[in-house]
């Protein structure tokens, strides 16, 4: 019994440690890319979360929010609408990675947007982005959402 004891706690110990040490040995452009392909792959997007710091701090043209549960409840409702992410470029200095890449929408006109983001990666965590994209017919999106 103590045996496997030992083994439960060891097993457990090693999958928090893989957790929170899994963005360590990416380049901080490899943690974006990760993190955004999370989006095409609902049975990877809990992997894209865990790559966010707890105070993360995401703007768009529309909202401004200061911590991943904002941000992970903002996916949920918008996640409903998203069906994929193109990555087109990605840069890197120092600590910005920045991205331009296409997102698919289900909604008619739509269905088609490209965007720039900019995040801030430290120590194997994004801690900031900064999502630019016309924002003109996604405000009635948004102004419907928070009804």
């Amino acid at each position: 019994m103590k045996w496997i004891f030992l083994m439960v706690i060891g097993l457990f110990s090693t999958g928090i440690y893989a957790q929170q040490n899994q963005g360590k040995n990416m380049t901080n452009q490899e943690i974006v890319i990760k993190f955004l392909s999370g989006f095409n792959d609902p049975s990877k997007i809990q992997e894209s979360l865990a790559l966010l710091a707890e105070d993360y701090k995401f703007k768009n043209p529309m909202v401004e929010l200061n911590s991943k549960v904002e941000f992970i409840a903002l996916a949920q409702e918008i996640g409903s609408v998203l069906t994929g992410l193109n990555i087109l470029s990605t840069a890197q200095n120092g600590e910005w990675v920045a991205t331009f890449y296409e997102f698919k929408s289900s909604i008619p006109g739509l269905e088609s947007n490209m965007a720039s983001e900019w995040f801030r990666v430290e120590d194997g965590m994004i801690q900031e982005s900064r999502l630019i994209y016309d924002a003109s017919k996604w405000r009635k999106i948004y102004e419907e959402m928070n009804k």
